[in-house]
């Protein structure tokens, strides 16, 4: 049930994202989202869909690292009758190794720090968005984080958009030693542009990517 929450949750998110996107599209295109406003985006779907399952959701801010001040903190905990939700959202300026190993570390952190609280079937889910680039991190990183390209794989060439084959192990190879299952993966392209048909079409440049992680 939690992880139907979820899924439900964030395909509303990808709407959201959609709408946003047309009215701010400088300040998305300049630097992409802030982590807090991704979470603001996902805290608001999952309290309104927790809510038609009938249950209520809690939320609270939380850091990995402790010392640190909980206000103003991207990171949420949301309680549910059914478990909990933790999110960890990053957006990706840069896609390089260094950059998804911080993501790696952060989630390692997490689970670290809250280990004693983290129940079986808790759910973590990742929320991050992306500029891609001609850098060859930037463009492993679909695969890297979905283990294959995107079914419309042709219309990323026919948008100069080169997507390579991820080197090294990829991000569910890196979580499985946390004891982390990957249960959903997506993407979405918010940003859209008329086409000459008359036709919205989606810039495939800017991607948001979604992941939920079960605790087993």
């Amino acid at each position: 049930m939690l992880k139907d929450i979820v899924i439900q949750a964030l395909k509303q998110v990808q709407s959201d994202c959609s709408s946003l996107t047309k009215s701010a599209y400088p300040t998305v295109h300049n630097r992409g989202m802030d982590n807090k406003h991704l979470a603001s985006l996902v805290e608001r779907r999952l309290t309104g869909v927790a809510s038609s399952y009938g249950t209520t959701l809690v939320s609270e801010a939380f850091d990995v690292r402790p010392e640190q001040s909980t206000q103003e903190l991207p990171f949420r905990r949301f309680t549910t009758h059914f478990g909990n939700v933790w999110l960890l959202p990053d957006s990706l300026k840069t896609a390089n190794r260094t950059h998804r190993q911080n993501l790696v570390k952060m989630v390692s952190l997490w689970r670290e720090e809250y280990g004693y609280v983290i129940q079986p079937n808790d759910c973590l889910v990742l929320v991050c968005d992306h500029w891609f680039s001609r850098i060859s991190s930037s463009q492993q990183l679909m695969d890297w984080w979905l283990n294959r390209f995107p079914d419309d794989f042709a219309s990323y060439v026919e948008q100069g958009i080169l997507l390579a084959p991820s080197e090294g192990e990829k991000l569910d190879e890196l979580l499985s030693p946390m004891s982390l299952s990957p249960c959903y993966k997506s993407h979405a392209h918010p940003i859209k542009k008329d086409g000459a048909d008359g036709n919205q079409a989606c810039i495939k440049r800017y991607v948001h990517l979604y992941a939920i992680y079960e605790c087993v």
